[in-house]
């Protein structure tokens, strides 16, 4: 798996993907062929230690898909309807199932949200919106910094925080396995308890994280004609789900 891939595709979740459980799952789909409008963004994407990356994201009123152009190797799909994540890998012939259960997890007991607006003078307006730049922090930690442009892409926002939410679910039940001294307050609150509290202030045009992981709006056309088989899933592949994963 090339770094591209492992970057776009399994950075949903610290799981050890594509193992011999196979499940059966019916999630295949039928749709029509005729292209309809949908919301299409690139982002540029860069982790510490690594190149850059494009993530291509795909947004209507029932899916999300993200992926790394027509080329990727895979993609994710979030039907936002069944609140259900399907992580597709074509070289393996695989579809990883993620749990959309409720979190089911206690807060810890020092638990404190803080976030500061800074000033985001000079900044230019993204589509005539006004770009402002916000910290986030947890128990005084800077967990996340985020320029944001309120207003802009209103529903691919409200798409991003519902799939956010649908993760939260299975990162909370990894962290139940991590040792209490690797486990970061951020994560705990970015990852699970408030997993979309960077996105309260609009659309992110730039955004970074406590690990250093950069994320930048590079083009965007809210009016794609998007072909609707994007959104279908492959029939024949081999189900997993993590609930099986965890047995």
């Amino acid at each position: 798996m090339n770094e591209r891939r492992r970057a776009v595709i399994v950075f949903i979740i610290p799981l050890v993907l594509y193992c011999d459980l196979s499940v059966s799952v019916n999630v295949e789909s039928e749709t029509d062929t005729s292209n309809t409008a949908s919301t299409l963004i690139w982002f540029q994407e860069r982790e510490s230690g690594t190149e850059s990356y494009s993530v291509r994201m795909i947004v209507d009123t029932h899916y999300l898909r993200i992926d790394d152009g027509e080329e990727s190797s895979g993609f994710v799909l979030f039907d936002r309807v069944r609140k259900a994540i399907y992580s597709v890998d074509h070289d393996n012939r695989s579809v990883l199932v993620l749990s959309s259960e409720e979190v089911k997890r206690d807060k810890p007991g020092k638990f404190d949200l803080a976030e500061q607006e800074v000033s985001s003078h000079g900044s230019p307006p993204i589509g005539g919106h006004r770009v402002k730049i916000h910290r986030l922090y947890t128990n005084g930690q800077l967990c996340f910094e985020v320029a944001a442009a309120a207003g802009l892409l209103e529903g691919a926002v409200y798409a991003l925080r519902e799939f956010h939410h649908a993760l939260a679910a299975e990162h909370a039940i990894m962290m139940q396995h991590t040792p209490q001294e690797l486990a970061s307050d951020c994560d705990l609150s970015d990852l699970v308890f408030a997993p979309d509290r960077h996105l309260q202030f609009g659309f992110p045009v730039w955004q970074r994280d406590y690990n250093g992981k950069l994320r930048e709006l590079r083009d965007y056309d809210a009016d794609y004609p998007t072909d609707p088989r994007l959104f279908d899933l492959p029939k024949g592949y081999r189900r997993v789900t993590t609930v099986g994963l965890r047995r």
